[in-house]
């Protein structure tokens, strides 16, 4: 019996971890979710209007996420769960991309789908962030190391040229995560 009553509670347990988890990701919103508040309202619209754009020319999808706090969770599982649980990228070609900022923790992550990893392998999305991101947030402007991030993303594309899809309608199609 007490086995059971364990195995009970630990069950209980597991599963109000992860909805507590699930609770914590931000709505998708747009192709900018700032839940930080790190981007005043021009900065978010000209972020949205880059983003649809390369989204029209190169099919990509390509989100912008701040996020206050990433609950607990390591940067890599929570971007992860997000992208799966928005479904950002075309289903057959995987080419999702979250560009993530949690300031609280100091962290900055570029996730993409499978389909995008040859152009955006692990070296060149930490080059970005080294290059393009940290410099900017280690002088106190968070909005200035985004639009520079996601214009050395958006660069990249243009050189490389994914081939865009029939349907990238954010949430219109499913995240491909390992």
């Amino acid at each position: 019996m007490t086995k059971a009553v364990g195995l009970l509670i630990a069950t209980l347990l597991f599963v109000t971890g992860c909805s507590a988890v699930s609770e914590k990701l931000p709505a998708l919103a747009g192709r900018v979710v700032d839940d930080a508040d790190l981007l005043d309202a021009k900065n978010e619209a000209a972020l949205s209007s880059k983003l649809a754009n390369a989204e029209r020319l190169f099919g990509a999808q390509f989100v912008v996420v701040t996020v206050p706090s990433l609950g607990g969770q390591s940067i890599e599982d929570f971007t992860l769960g997000l992208g799966n649980a928005w479904g950002i990228g075309d289903a057959e070609r995987d080419d999702g991309m979250i560009l993530l900022v949690a300031p609280n923790e100091r962290r900055v992550r570029i996730e993409v789908g499978y389909g995008l990893e040859g152009m955006f392998p692990d070296a060149i999305c930490q080059s970005i962030i080294d290059e393009a991101i940290l410099p900017h947030f280690k002088d106190g402007n968070m909005p200035q190391g985004i639009n520079d991030g996601v214009d050395r993303i958006l660069d990249r594309m243009r050189v490389s040229k994914p081939q865009a899809s029939n349907d990238n309608r954010i949430g219109a199609n499913t995240w491909m995560a390992a």
